[in-house]
């Protein structure tokens, strides 16, 4: 009797974890909004938010699109990293924001000159570090370590508003 238990249980599939993010050939320009098919582009229509990995096709991506850009550095080896992973990057408010945007990360795991130079590049002092650009690729907010939701939102805001 308790064999048939242990391979009732056995048999029963595990249940799927829930999805946070829709894969695509591509990243798209990062909006909330109408339920479009997803070839349409007429308008954004709502999409969680899609990290860009290379550079200079997220700049290039901002600048044609005419979007702010969000540059985020960190590092596997952060606990401040670690913590804004789980606690504002995956956060509904920021993968479901309205701002049109490009978001880019940073990574700067292994101390490479590649690493170094990227991090000169945007004066990281700090692991984790936000850096927030306009549409015009100025400097909008900078937010050094670990920051809030919150604060995210309003670096974003602030450079949407930016001329």
């Amino acid at each position: 009797m308790a064999g048939a238990c242990l391979v009732a249980c056995a048999a029963r599939a595990p249940e799927p974890e829930p999805v946070v993010a829709i894969a695509g050939d591509g990243p798209a320009v990062i909006a909330a909004g109408g339920s479009e098919p997803s070839g349409a582009t007429s308008s954004p229509r709502q999409r969680p938010w899609v990290w860009e990995t290379d550079e200079p096709r997220a700049r290039a991506r901002a600048a044609r699109e005419g979007v702010p850009l969000v540059v985020y550095l960190s590092a596997d080896w952060s606990g401040a990293s670690i913590a804004m992973a789980r606690e504002v990057w995956s956060d509904p408010r920021i993968l479901l924001q309205s701002t049109p945007l490009v978001a880019l990360r940073i990574d700067l795991t292994e101390e490479t000159p590649d690493a170094e130079l990227r991090a000169a590049r945007y004066g990281a002092t700090a692991v984790p570090m936000t850096v927030v650009l306009d549409a015009e690729g100025h400097e909008a907010a900078r937010l050094s370590g670990q920051c809030t939701v919150e604060e995210v939102l309003a670096a974003i805001r602030k450079a949407a508003a930016d001329p």
